[in-house]
């Protein structure tokens, strides 16, 4: 009976592992394959800034110097903000402004309107 469980826990391990494994390579092949439609999010296909940011979250745990060509403020986005570690925001909320929350080595974390 134990040695069942072992091998049950183990296979689960494995797994779990190879799911990871093809998690990020979907992930990056995702990233990659979308940077030509992400170059035009803003050119009247989406909507409203909430949109585009559902659009661009494929950023999300890359370089913010990668992402700064897309990351820019076209069609329904009038402002992007950009926030780092300690950075002092306002609270006031537009639906036209881009917020993008970088880590301290400058990495993006999340991406959404207010």
């Amino acid at each position: 009976m134990r040695k069942t469980r072992q091998v049950s826990f183990a296979l689960a391990l494995v797994l779990a592992g190879a799911g990871l494994v093809a998690g990020c390579d979907q992930n990056s092949a995702d990233a990659d394959a979308g940077k030509d439609k992400l170059a035009g999010a803003f050119d009247g296909e989406l909507k409203d800034c909430a949109a585009a940011a559902h659009a661009l979250s494929v950023w999300n745990g890359k370089p913010y110097a990668e992402a700064t060509s897309v990351l820019q403020p076209q069609g329904p986005v009038t402002s992007i903000r950009v926030i780092r570690p300690g950075t002092m925001v306002t609270k006031d909320y537009r639906i036209d402004r881009l917020n993008v929350d970088l880590d301290d080595k400058d990495v993006v974390t999340k991406i959404y309107c207010g």
